[in-house]
């Protein structure tokens, strides 16, 4: 980057603290926090767009943010929207810290785990953990988010049914036939494995019989009666 584009970004910070900090100010009294007080730096980075810095480790609390992202130097800025999106992301971040959490918010762990999702559902911040153009101009399935399937009374049941589709899917999903070995079908009576398709619980295979070609999954060929000579 060129030192006037430098220049010409760093003369937009105190816009891009302000837009910062009346954001973080309509939240702090909203929520009671104090988050339009802590240090706000900007940095030249290309790969993200924005963080959250908690006190700790030789560390002060404060936010960062990309000016390259906020400037955006080129035909296409950075729409207000998702620059406002930016800033209550990482507004979230900060209300983890320093919020009183719901206990039945915190099912979730990790930076961005359910404790997160909750913050970002008060200061209507998109739920996703990185950036996507234009998310900030949509509106956001909270419920889906904020779902926990642990306290679901039905979650048992729901995932014992779940391993076993995994198992049969997995079960299914194994090769059990060759190019080249030979089949006996009922109807179409002996015919050659001529591919092999690996899917998602199932295998498909094509098979010639005689001047016939045809795609049959595997699992109806393992029953006995599509079955291929010797095989048990």
């Amino acid at each position: 980057m060129h030192i006037r584009e430098r220049q010409f970004l760093e003369a937009d910070i105190p816009i891009f603290k302000r837009e910062i900090q009346t954001l973080y100010q309509k939240f702090d009294r909203q929520f009671g926090l104090h988050g339009a007080q802590v240090p706000i730096r900007f940095k030249f980075d290309e790969s993200v767009l924005g963080s959250y810095t908690q006190a700790g480790n030789g560390e002060k609390e404060h936010f960062t943010f990309s000016l390259i992202f906020l400037g955006y130097l080129n035909k296409n800025p950075m729409h207000r929207l998702d620059k406002q999106d930016l800033y209550a992301h990482e507004y979230a971040h900060y209300m983890q810290v320093h919020y009183d959490i719901p206990r039945e918010h915190l099912w979730k762990s990790g930076q961005h785990g359910s404790a997160w999702m909750y913050c970002c559902s008060l200061v209507g911040a998109a739920p996703t953990p990185y950036y996507r153009i234009g998310e900030g101009r949509m509106k956001h399935d909270y419920q889906k988010a904020l779902y926990n399937p642990m306290a679901d009374p039905n979650y048992a049941v729901r995932d014992r049914l779940r391993q076993e589709k995994s198992y049969r899917d997995q079960k299914n999903s194994q090769v059990k036939y060759q190019i080249g070995e030979q089949v006996e079908h009922p109807t179409f009576g002996p015919g050659i494995v001529e591919a092999i398709r690996p899917m998602t619980g199932s295998v498909q295979l094509t098979i010639r019989f005689g001047q016939q070609i045809k795609v049959i999954d595997q699992k109806w060929l393992l029953r006995t009666r599509y079955s291929a000579p010797g095989r048990k």
